[in-house]
């Protein structure tokens, strides 16, 4: 009996953390362009489609400098779909994340924000804007870059940086 109820209190924990998160609520304002990535199952924000040129994306600064998360997609030489978002963080910084995590990566449902926060539309955990793209691992969007250069008015994500975080969306 006493084995029973132990695994009926970690069964619902282990639930309780995992549950969906309705997304109904999510636009979705993925480009016309990106019908090539309508064969992977990602449920969370897709944003705008940017295609890659020959040395990954270019985002013009005044798109994303209003502290906001802004939501991109694009698809990889080899046809693998990524997203990810872009948000200037009340320190200052420009950093880019993938739009999912390694814990719920599966659930393929990302983040949203909250005030200086981003939230995991699966488990509901919270991380703090001035720590995105800081730490690898758990339930944290998967870093891209904590601090986005900006040149010419301009900020670049190299293909390598992209490819990186390719297995949250598989």
């Amino acid at each position: 009996m006493k084995k029973l109820l132990t695994f009926i209190l970690i069964s619902t924990f282990i639930l309780a953390g995992c549950a969906d998160v309705d997304l109904s609520k999510q636009t979705d304002n993925a480009s016309a362009n990106s019908s090539n990535l309508s064969t992977t199952t990602f449920r969370g924000e897709k944003g705008e489609y940017i295609p890659l040129d020959t040395n990954g994306i270019v985002l013009e600064i005044a798109s994303v400098d209003d502290g906001k998360a802004h939501f991109f997609n694009t698809t990889l030489p080899n046809g693998e779909p990524v997203y990810f978002f872009v948000v200037k963080s009340p320190d200052g910084k420009l950093r880019a994340a993938a739009n999912g995590c390694q814990v719920c990566g599966d659930a393929l449902q990302g983040f949203h924000q909250e005030g200086d926060y981003m939230v995991c539309n699966t488990c509901g955990n919270r991380y703090p804007l001035d720590r995105i793209a800081t730490e690898k691992g758990g339930c944290n969007p998967a870093p891209i870059s904590p601090n986005l250069e900006v040149v010419d008015g301009n900020i670049s994500i190299p293909i390598s940086d992209l490819q990186d975080v390719r297995q949250f969306f598989e």
